[in-house]
């Protein structure tokens, strides 16, 4: 009978913490998520650098060669509604931005951002970044993503951190 409740017991905690996702530990403390948003915002011409790029110069060293040109790229906005619940005001957050497999939740893609924008407590506010992205690059992770907000780390107005 002691063998049967101990087996019962030991399925009952494998049964428990299976349910129980690894990211619960690791929620940013004093926020709450609101809404989160990734749109389109048209095709900008921005400047980029490459190295190693073949340029014709009157130097002979054998040092790097940079070389600047504009290119267009797409622009797309990542937008993150947050509400800070805690009694500490917020001066500056560093947030993810993720897209990750519906099926499997295999990340596809991260990109990361930081905010130093203040939140006092019990307000609302919005961080937005833009992001250029090469026409070359696969963004398939755009249309089949899941898409979700993680933040990584908080820094506090009376200078303590939270990092995740």
């Amino acid at each position: 009978m002691k063998v049967a409740m101990a087996c019962l017991l030991l399925i009952g905690t494998v049964v428990v913490c299976a349910g129980h996702s690894p990211g619960d530990d690791r929620a940013a403390p004093d926020i709450s998520l609101i809404s989160i948003d990734w749109k389109y915002a048209g095709y900008v011409r921005a400047e980029m650098v490459k190295e190693n790029e073949n340029i014709k110069t009157n130097q002979t060293s054998n040092g790097y060669s940079i070389a600047r040109r504009s290119v267009y790229v797409f622009r797309y906005t990542a937008k993150a509604v947050l509400k800070n619940v805690g009694a500490r005001g917020i001066k500056a957050i560093s947030w993810d931005y993720v897209f990750v497999d519906g099926k499997d939740q295999k990340e596809l893609k991260r990109y990361k951002f930081q905010s130093r924008q203040q939140i006092l407590p019990g307000e609302t506010q919005t961080l937005m970044r833009d992001i250029g992205l090469d026409p070359k690059e696969n963004t398939q992770h755009i249309s089949t993503g899941k898409q979700q907000v993680e933040i990584t780390r908080i820094e506090y107005a009376d200078g303590s951190v939270w990092k995740r």
